[in-house]
Formats: structure tokens, sequence, C-alpha cells
């Protein structure tokens, strides 16, 4: 009996131990950084960049928006300024209403008629000069004068690419013809093709046109937008 209790209190803990399994099992005092910290008040410098980031890209953002909105309403502006523009363009504006007879007709106010003389005729046999008709007539209330010359109511005649003839060339002198026409009272006159070539440099070549088709077009500010005339010469 005296044995068993000599190695009974040989197995006990010593006093001076402070009971504490870790240490008594690792042998190594345990570690200050497992004690886990209070999370601070205040953001870490990270976070705060990355809210001043936030807080800058919204501000831009909304600078961006607001950009948009100014650059959409500075283009309606511009655009309301181009129609505005727009509507006070136009032919009207360079020709006064006439207030004597004397005075040029304005172009609105002005029909003109293209056609051939003889009506429907579309060939010309050799020997045969066509002829085309011409008819202005004055709308307006007021007499007013209306240039009818070779120049101003100018006659074309083209084959294929090719300028063929024009009232207009080599016109010496003054090529003004002035007509004064009264409210829907017509003034119908012809033109009629020799069937030569004409130049715009007045050369001294007096070709005939060839056999073939042709197109007339008349042109000139009281012209309008006739239809052409298609035609054909025969030998």
């Amino acid at each position: 009996m005296l044995v068993f209790a000599v190695i009974a209190f040989a197995c006990r803990p010593s006093s001076g131990d402070d009971g504490d399994p870790s240490r008594s099992e690792a042998g190594v005092e345990p570690s200050e950084e497992v004690t886990p910290s209070v999370p601070s008040a205040e953001p870490s410098d990270a976070e705060s960049e990355g809210s001043e980031d936030g807080e800058d890209a919204e501000a831009d953002g909304d600078g961006e928006d607001s950009g948009d909105g100014e650059g959409d309403e500075d283009e309606g502006g511009s655009g309301s300024g181009s129609d505005s523009e727009g509507g006070s363009g136009g032919g009207s504006g360079d020709v006064a209403a006439p207030e004597r007879p004397e005075d040029p007709c304005r172009p609105q106010d002005v029909v003109v008629s293209f056609d051939f003389a003889s009506a429907d005729k579309e060939t010309y046999g050799g020997g045969e000069e066509p002829g085309f008709r011409i008819t202005v007539v004055n709308t307006a209330e007021q007499t007013c004068t209306v240039d009818v010359g070779p120049e101003a109511l100018e006659l074309r005649i083209h084959s294929g690419d090719d300028r063929i003839f024009s009232t207009a060339d080599c016109v010496e002198g003054s090529s003004a013809e002035e007509r004064q026409l009264r409210r829907g009272v017509p003034h119908e006159y012809t033109i009629t093709w020799e069937r030569m070539r004409s130049f715009t440099d007045c050369r001294d070549d007096s070709r005939a046109a060839a056999v073939g088709w042709y197109r007339a077009n008349l042109h000139g500010d009281y012209a309008g937008d006739p239809d052409q005339l298609v035609f054909q010469l025969k030998a």
C-alpha cells in the first residue's frame, strides 16, 4: 500500500503549473495575434480611396449626363435656327414683286410651256427643220416684263453626251427680248433649228448635224423644269 501511494503522488501535476492544457500539451506560449481585434469605426485608407473614387466617378457621371443634356439643347437650338433660315430662303426673295409693267416678273409667277411647233412631230426627214414652240404666261395680277431672248430662255440640243446646239452660242450684242405680259395673256413664239452645230467658242465650223436621235431642253430662270423633247433626224 505504501508503494502505490508514492506512485500516485509522483504522477500528480506540479502545483506551479497553471492547469492550462494547451500549455502542458504544446509546450509553447499562446500567440497574442489569436485575440480578435475590434473593427475600427474609421475606414481604412484603401476603403477611403475607393469611396472617394466612387464619389468622383458619380460626380463625373453626373457631369457627363448634364453635358449631354446641354448638348441636345444646343443642337436643338441650332436646328431650329436652320429651319428658320431655310424658311426665309428660296427663289421668291431674288426678285421683288413688280409694281409697274416694266418691272421684271417673278419666276414663280411665270408659267412656260415647251413643245414641238408641229404637234406630235418627232421625226424629221432630209430638208426638214425641227421647230419648237415656247409659250410664256404671267399669272400675277400686275403686268410685268419677261426676257424671252436666246440667252434668257435658252434652247439646248444634245445627242447623248454631245452638246450639239444652243441658242446662246455666239450671240452678238444684247440678246434681251423683253415682253410685257398682262395676267393670263400668253406670249408664244417658235425657235427653228437649222440642223447645224454651234460652239461656245464661235469656231468657223459649219458642219451639219448627223442623222440620229436628239433631245431638246429649255433653260433659264423662267423656264422652270419642262419635259425634254426627244426627236429623230433622218437623211
